[in-house]
């Protein structure tokens, strides 16, 4: 019978790799570790991206931008009120049918519903177009 000594050629390299090599309970621990990092590290990367659109909206001036668009929208609304009253007759009813066809292409039906759940009333652009299509151009007399 062959017995392996400490002194035997090859014993220590062989020893040597043995202790370099890793268990298979190792390597499924630092698996399981390296993928709780992971699921860790893309929970919080979906968080500050969350949190970085308010900042963004501050970086890039979203305010004065959200100003500029609103003051553009009041502009437009004054030159189509400005239009309707300088039509009359055949003309302002076709563009009463236009207007009103593109309110209801524009118009966010889903959004609409949740504010009527939340306002109980109308929208603010519904109320200024019914507003602008159904007053009646004053007459010449």
């Amino acid at each position: 019978m062959d017995v392996i000594a400490e002194g035997d050629p090859g014993f220590k390299k062989t020893k040597g790799l043995m202790n370099r090599t890793s268990t298979l309970s190792q390597v499924l621990r630092e698996a399981k570790e390296k993928e709780e990092q992971q699921t860790a590290t893309e929970v919080t990367m979906t968080t500050e991206k969350k949190a970085h659109y308010g900042l963004l909206f501050d970086e890039f001036q979203g305010l004065s931008h959200l100003e500029a668009l609103e003051m553009l929208s009041r502009e437009c609304e004054s030159k189509v009120k400005l239009v309707l009253n300088a039509l009359s007759g055949e003309e302002l009813d076709t563009v009463k049918e236009e207007m009103e066809q593109l309110n209801e292409a524009f118009s966010l039906a889903e959004f609409f519903e949740e504010e009527e759940e939340e306002k109980k009333g109308e929208s603010k652009w519904d109320q200024k177009t019914s507003r602008c299509l159904h007053t009646e151009k004053p007459s010449d007399s």
